[in-house]
């Protein structure tokens, strides 16, 4: 938004309410980061100040204790395939709503959206009855089924990305000979790349970062996530602050690096998204 239309005032206020916010964001976690460097006795004379030395010890050990590289193993593998799925069933379906009329095409919409109203929480036994009988409980393929199932926003992003494509393109490859398989992979699909980006990115972090559904579905230590693992870091090591920041630290790494690198894909097709 550009801040320069409004009045003086007006710009000052909206200033200093996205300072707080972001604020409210990073002073927590510089905390963190400040915690995971010092020492447990520095921390308790200091607490908040900045460490008295900065040493490296605390992610040495949380790296070795916490095994994180089994755990990063098991959440990438979740999260690549659950985002690879997603995007390939969520962009189809979206080009089908933007381009194909077909009968009952607004109400089975509608249907989809409402998933995005629904909470996790009131599906979670039901969904797990389900896994069970079907023998999935304690295995990567529960897991990656359910996030295969978030499918609305999704949907509603690709639906609007490819309901501004023009349809004499669509028309034109047909008269060429094109069949509907290669008009969606070969034309719709490199047209719709800021998309396939920004819903890529978001569902990575977020499948990344979701604590339920693993814990609804693992039990074994050796396919646990990342945070089924901090979970259990944090039981081990409960007064050991800063080790347990140290973990946190390590445990933010790969959605931070991902959203770093492509924000500004993600800002790109948020706002290219929402002007078509």
């Amino acid at each position: 938004m550009n801040f320069s239309v409004f009045p003086i005032p007006v710009r000052i206020a909206a200033y200093m309410l996205l300072l707080v916010f972001a604020g409210s964001i990073l002073l927590p976690f510089g905390w963190m980061i400040m915690t995971s460097f010092k020492t447990l006795s520095d921390y308790t004379s200091n607490a908040f100040g900045l460490p008295a030395e900065w040493r490296l010890d605390n992610f040495s050990t949380a790296w070795q204790f916490g095994g994180f590289l089994r755990l990063y193993v098991n959440s990438l593998l979740i999260t690549t395939v659950s985002v690879a799925g997603l995007l390939f069933i969520c962009s189809a379906a979206g080009y089908a709503f933007a381009h194909y009329k077909f009968r009952g095409a607004n109400i089975l919409f509608f249907y989809f959206l409402t998933g995005m109203m629904i909470p996790p929480q009131v599906i979670m036994i039901p969904a797990f009855k389900i896994m069970s009988t079907i023998g999935l409980v304690n295995t990567y393929l529960a897991v990656i089924l359910t996030y295969l199932a978030w499918v609305p926003f999704a949907i509603f992003f690709f639906r609007a990305y490819f309901s501004s494509i023009p349809k004499e393109l669509i028309e034109a490859a047909r008269i060429d000979g094109a069949s509907e398989f290669e008009i969606f992979f070969r034309i719709m699909l490199p047209l719709a790349r800021p998309a396939f980006v920004t819903v890529g990115i978001i569902y990575f972090v977020w499948i990344f970062n979701d604590f339920l559904w693993p814990l609804v579905y693992l039990n074994s230590a050796e396919i646990r996530t990342v945070t089924l693992g901090m979970m259990a870091f944090n039981g081990q090591f409960t007064s050991d602050t800063t080790l347990k920041t140290a973990a946190l630290t390590i445990a933010t790494l790969p959605p931070m690096i991902v959203f770093v690198i492509f924000r500004r894909q993600i800002q790109g097709g948020l706002v290219e998204g929402a002007l078509k």
